[in-house]
């Protein structure tokens, strides 16, 4: 094989791996009650290990999740929260077991989850794919 045939390969390689990448975009929504269009990865990352339970106007964040073994989950807790499931988990349970947070309440599809951040006051979620919905914002990710 020649030096062109080799760039090409790395060429479409690269390629692929950047359409993977953009097919897996986590996606936040939040109850149209929740006054926010953008969130930081701290914030998200404070709200979703349990270090921030209100939100800035003083209002309960109530955190909706998917199964453990859920494929967006699981892209969820590694991209955004830098995190593996298992430690996710051990985390919430010690929280929970020494009473210092509820655990976030498990649903089982991203449909079901966007439902219930749209019926829910002050509810946090996130999805892989865009679902339109009554009731439910969508925020954007920045980094401070």
């Amino acid at each position: 094989m020649n030096l062109k045939h080799y760039i090409l390969q790395l060429i479409a390689l690269l390629v692929y791996i950047s359409l993977i990448k953009q097919s897996y975009a986590i996606e936040i929504i939040v109850n149209e009650s929740v006054n926010l269009s953008k969130i930081s990865y701290q914030q998200i990352k404070s709200i979703y290990l349990g270090q921030q339970s209100h939100w800035p106007n003083g209002h309960l964040i109530k955190l909706y999740k998917l199964p453990s073994k859920h494929k967006t989950h699981q892209l969820f807790v590694k991209q955004t929260l830098g995190l593996y499931p298992y430690q996710f988990n051990r985390r919430w349970q010690k929280l929970f077991f020494s009473g210092f947070a509820a655990k976030p309440i498990e649903v089982f599809t991203e449909n079901d989850i966007a439902k219930a951040v749209a019926n829910t006051p002050g509810a946090i979620g996130y999805i892989e794919n865009k679902i339109i919905m009554k009731g439910v914002r969508y925020v954007a990710f920045f980094d401070e």
